[in-house]
């Protein structure tokens, strides 16, 4: 791209993404090797803003995968409060952090250092700071964002995490060779489709452009993997076109969050392929019978369907892999907002340095 952009390292998502996958034993190589020294009964994966939302995804594929036991935890959390009980050595701590210069995840892979615990760091930044505190630093194969939003970055983790899982899970034998080669063929293939559905994406903006533009509060609603495209939806939009928004797990967002939609909420829904997919019909119901607002959107991968305001995606993309592409319309309103408003996302608001990152001319 000739100027760095948010909707330029959007459109380069699906390049990065297949670079990723193609590029694979560049992290899951390391991580076979731990994986094969030892047998874990507890994974911690740390992270802020975007990386906390990619360690949720990566948590539940480690559990879904590899059958080990995944947290996904704040890093101050972490640090200040989180117990570790029993063996150190048979817990694996991983701390995400794009810049290598998170301050709470490098206090938090610090602490677990400390305790014996075997630590991992996964950074685009193979000489930070965070590198200098774990026992195995891998590399996080997004590239340098040269913006502070995070939309290339966030798909790139979350697919990397997905790949180290399923490495783990082959690796202590949940997975037998036939049984990898094949998940990882379906990985590709939906990775294939990627460009499509964001081509597919964009369209569904300039159907609701004017809608979307006129957005003052609104909140996102998922369950099951989904809940981490719900947060990061709400951070890309409230971080860049700065209107109020929070997200929900979909059974959650009826009890007491509902009572305070009104006819100008916006509500979006993703509505993955999981347990709960059945019951979204029922919430749709909801909003109409209510007539609570009509500024609801629906995406899905299932055989629901979808009107003007909603996106079905591809069916034959795995629900594993639904935030690669469920997490693209918030990044698309994000951007497309903020260029038809004249915001600026490629700069930081003047005066705005915060205190979260280290950078290395804080240590000089």
């Amino acid at each position: 791209m000739e100027k760095p952009s948010m909707i330029g390292y959007i459109n380069d998502q699906p390049r990065a993404l297949r670079s990723t996958f193609d590029n694979r034993h560049i992290f899951t190589g390391p991580f076979e090797k731990i994986f094969e020294q030892r047998r874990f009964r507890r994974i911690y994966i740390l992270g802020s803003g975007t990386s906390y939302h990619a360690s949720i995804a990566a948590s539940r594929y480690f559990e879904k995968n590899a059958g080990i036991e995944a947290v996904a935890d704040i890093p101050t959390h972490f640090t200040n409060y989180t117990q570790l009980k029993g063996d150190p050595e048979e817990i694996l701590v991983i701390g995400i952090s794009q810049s290598g210069t998170s301050v709470s995840t490098i206090e938090a892979v610090r602490k677990a250092e400390k305790a014996g615990c075997v630590t991992v760091a996964i950074t685009d930044a193979m000489d930070s700071l965070i590198t200098k505190e774990t026992d195995n630093v891998v590399k996080l194969t997004c590239g340098v964002e040269e913006i502070p939003i995070e939309t290339r970055g966030y798909s790139v983790t979350v697919l990397e995490m997905y790949l180290i899982a399923l490495c783990a899970a082959h690796t202590c034998g949940k997975l037998n060779d036939e049984e990898y080669a094949q998940v990882l063929k379906q990985t590709s293939a939906a990775l294939d489709l990627h460009e499509k559905e964001l081509a597919k994406t964009k369209a569904w903006y300039e159907r609701n452009k004017e809608e979307l533009l006129a957005m003052r509060h609104g909140v996102i609603a998922a369950y099951g993997l989904n809940e981490c495209t719900a947060k990061e939806g709400v951070l890309k939009m409230y971080e860049t076109f700065k209107q109020p928004m929070n997200s929900y797990d979909i059974e959650e967002m009826i009890h007491g969050p509902h009572m305070a939609f009104k006819d100008s909420t916006y509500v979006f829904i993703s509505a993955s392929n999981e347990t709960e997919y059945p019951k979204v019909p029922r919430f749709l119901q909801w909003f109409k019978d209510n007539e609570v607002t009509e500024h609801v959107f629906l995406f899905t991968n299932g055989t629901m369907g979808t009107d003007e305001k909603g996106i079905s995606f591809d069916p034959s993309i795995p629900d594993d892999l639904t935030p690669l592409f469920f997490t693209l319309p918030y990044q698309i309103t994000a951007a497309e907002n903020c260029i038809a408003c004249g915001i600026d996302t490629s700069v930081r608001p003047a005066r705005r340095k915060a205190f979260a990152h280290i950078y290395r001319e804080d240590q000089e």
